[in-house]
């Protein structure tokens, strides 16, 4: 009878000890672990982004910025019949001061225009206007002052007494500074020499002032 410990004995693996590969039942594991891993990261980039945005800021303002837009503004006095005769004949003036006022905020120019309601008697009588006239009468007129226009009284179509209409800086406009004033002394004559086709006759003239600003227009 052959002894069953004949030969060599079958080692046994020692418990614990099995050189078999690790079961493949354990692999759930391994990726329940990696799937928390991944998960403590996403939270940990999300604090992280979270606290990035938790920044120092402040806000300033300034107020008050006000604008008013600035003013010209021209006024004659007297406004109406500053030289006027209702009975006149060859070698008869009149004359008398007209005061021209900037009441606006700024600096301006200014041109005279005049416009009748006939050419014949107002193509005889001849309108003077001077400044820095001393003595603003008949009788003081011719003794000094500077001569603006001498002419014609005017025409239907109206005629430029000085200066220019048109916008910016033309020769003759005058300028008025702001809250600034001149006089101008206005002669009007009929001279000795006028033709008796102007004998009964009637007209009236109409001075105009326009004004424009200076600044920013040169």
């Amino acid at each position: 009878m052959t002894s069953m410990h004949q030969g060599s004995p079958t080692a046994m693996p020692k418990e614990g000890t099995m050189s078999n590969p690790p079961s493949p039942t354990r692999a759930p594991g391994r990726l329940r672990k990696s799937a928390l891993t991944v998960a403590i990261a996403t939270v940990t980039a999300a604090i992280v982004v979270t606290m990035s945005l938790a920044l120092y800021t402040d806000t300033e303002s300034v107020t008050a910025n006000d604008f008013a837009s600035g003013t010209i503004d021209l006024t004659a006095a007297p406004a109406t019949a500053v030289v006027t005769m209702p009975v006149m004949f060859p070698g008869d003036q009149v004359t008398a001061p007209l005061t021209i006022a900037n009441i606006g905020t700024a600096e301006l120019r200014y041109a005279m225009t005049s416009a009748t309601t006939e050419d014949v008697l107002a193509g005889a009588l001849v309108l003077t206007v001077k400044d820095s006239v001393s003595d603003c009468s008949d009788a003081g007129f011719a003794a000094d002052g500077n001569v603006l226009y001498s002419g014609v009284l005017g025409t239907l179509a109206s005629i430029p007494v000085f200066g220019d209409t048109t916008p910016g800086a033309d020769v003759g406009d005058r300028v008025l500074a702001a809250a600034g004033s001149e006089v101008l002394c206005l002669n009007v004559a009929l001279p000795l020499a006028t033709s008796d086709v102007t004998e009964g006759l009637a007209t009236t003239a109409t001075f105009t002032f326009d004004g424009e600003q200076t600044v920013n227009n040169p």
